[in-house]
């Protein structure tokens, strides 16, 4: 049996969502909840997609059920109160990044889903890839490491209206916009992944004209070497990461909420991933974090729960640190 989920938000996120959910069978989307005056587009999405129920305020669309879980996939300043009402109301929840605005806020919310016997999950794709595993394998064989950096630049379709003046949420500072939480939280989560927490950090922004981080340079150190995490909203770049270390180096070749290429090199030995899930077709990114909320929920899996928190928090209080350790440039 599929696990049943309301959507609240007609976002970009979850236009993607919707586009590729019915190829995800671990799910299946029972109703849509958004603001009154996005009801239209609500609606369409409803008719496009077969999905059953359509309402503008979430507290009816909780009393009206029909459904185990949420998805939450609101701007980023509301998702806290949206995660906190889901979980009063008796739901799971799987929630977009960037998770919510301080370490403190993720902590009550896990607090309140523990007292309430539910699941709270965080909607990122990365360590439930399969090219994240074999990141995770090779990583072990490149001896001690000595560098490590990843980029995730994209010029953003709202970055010309921000010039001119119009700012949307993802570029305003009230709506916990900018590149870090946005775009660099995927960086911060694989290089997490992979290296554990950094002994410090500092995070060296590009500001807007209304103080937006429309680009911005974490760094973070680990002591023997500092890693980088680069990502921004205004430009593009190639994007990817580099891992290097005595042995050899890892590559990924593409975006990092993707992986879309993934290699290593190991002296002479270079060893590409192969996808486990068809590489004639493989399955849309948003399927694996999915299909793993799905899984823990169905069988009560704790010990994957746990984990899964845990890398949520690690991020979450590296966001924090990153924050307050900000340099601005004169």
């Amino acid at each position: 049996m599929p696990l049943t989920l309301a959507v609240i938000s007609t976002s970009r996120i979850v236009d993607e969502f919707l586009a590729n959910a019915a190829a995800m069978p671990e799910i299946s989307v029972q109703a849509l909840c958004c603001r009154p005056q996005s009801r239209p587009k609500a609606e369409a999405w409803a008719a496009q997609y077969g999905i059953p129920a359509v309402y503008t305020d979430e507290d009816a669309c909780y009393a009206a059920g029909g459904f185990d879980a949420v998805y939450i996939g609101t701007a980023n300043h509301l998702h806290y109160a949206a995660a906190k009402r889901a979980l009063n109301a008796g739901y799971h929840v799987i929630l977009e990044k960037p998770f919510v605005s301080t370490a403190a806020e993720a902590r009550e919310l896990f607090a309140l889903a523990d007292a309430k016997g539910l699941v709270l999950f965080e909607a990122i794709t990365i360590p439930y890839m399969p090219q994240f595993a074999f990141l995770q394998q090779q990583t072990a064989k490149l001896g001690p490491i000595s560098a490590a950096s990843a980029v995730f630049c994209s010029h953003s379709r709202l970055y010309d209206d921000y010039c001119r003046g119009i700012v949307h949420p993802v570029f305003d500072p009230a709506c916990q916009g900018g590149a870090l939480g946005d775009m660099n939280v995927y960086c911060l989560h694989l290089l997490v992944g992979l290296l554990g927490m950094p002994k410090a950090a500092e995070y060296r922004p590009v500001r807007g004209e209304n103080g937006i981080d429309v680009a911005g340079l974490a760094l973070l150190d680990y002591g023997r070497f500092t890693a980088t995490a680069l990502a921004a909203k205004d430009s593009n770049s190639r994007n990817g990461m580099v891992l290097q270390g005595s042995g050899g180096y890892l590559v990924v070749d593409g975006n990092p909420n993707s992986l879309p290429a993934v290699y290593s090199l190991l002296g002479a030995q270079r060893d590409d991933c192969v996808r486990t899930d068809g590489p004639a077709a493989p399955r849309h990114r948003m399927a694996y974090e999915f299909a793993e909320f799905a899984r823990i929920i169905a069988t009560h899996d704790t010990a994957a729960e746990t984990a899964a928190r845990l890398r949520t928090m690690h991020v979450m209080e590296l966001l924090e640190l990153l924050r307050q350790n900000t340099a601005d440039g004169e």
